[in-house]
Parts: structure tokens; sequence; C-alpha cells
């Protein structure tokens, strides 16, 4: 806690991040999350088709260059299409089999 009050008294005397450093920060945070994000989307090629059945229908997501279509509709991330298929929050990458297994 200390760090973080002594931070802010340094911010609060000196005026805090510049703007162009705040931009970059942006920036960094924004790529990571989307590296993140879209995992599925840098590891195969735009195409690529992921198929899992569910309580008996069998579900077909495509990735493009711009997210994932799902029954002609387009999504950000498999995690979307994940919830809407099972009613519950549910990881997409774990949901369609195409989380990374830990190294080691």
């Amino acid at each position: 806690m200390t760090p973080i009050l002594a931070f802010r008294i340094q911010e609060l005397a000196h005026g805090g991040l510049k703007p162009e450093t705040r931009a970059k920060l942006q920036e960094i945070t924004s790529s990571l999350n989307a590296k993140g994000q879209n995992d599925a989307r840098q590891r195969f090629k735009a195409g690529t088709r992921l198929v899992r059945e569910w309580k008996g229908k069998v579900h077909e997501v495509t990735i493009t260059a711009d997210g994932f279509e799902y029954q002609g509709e387009t999504y950000k991330s498999l995690s979307q299409i994940a919830c809407l298929i099972t009613g519950t929050h549910w990881s997409g990458p774990a949901f369609f089999g195409t989380k990374r297994g830990k190294k080691g």
C-alpha cells in the first residue's frame, strides 16, 4: 500500500504522467489484451472451423480475419459464442478446445 500512496503523492505534486506516456501505456495494454483475447485467431488461419457438440447439437465456428463467425454473425471472441451456446459464462478457448496447455 505504501508504494501506491507514495506514487499518488508524487503524482499530485508533479502532475502525473505525460499524455504521451499515458497513450503509449494504453497502446501496450490494448496490444496485450488483443493477443490474449484472440489467441485462437493468432494460432489458426482464417477459414479454420472449430466444431463442438453441446447437448446433442453440433456447433460450428469459422475463424475469420475480423473475429469468429457463428450462425451468420461475427463475434469478437470465442467466449461470447460459448456463452451464447451454453447460456452461462464459459471460457471460449476451453469450450472449443483451443486453450493452450501449460508448459513444463
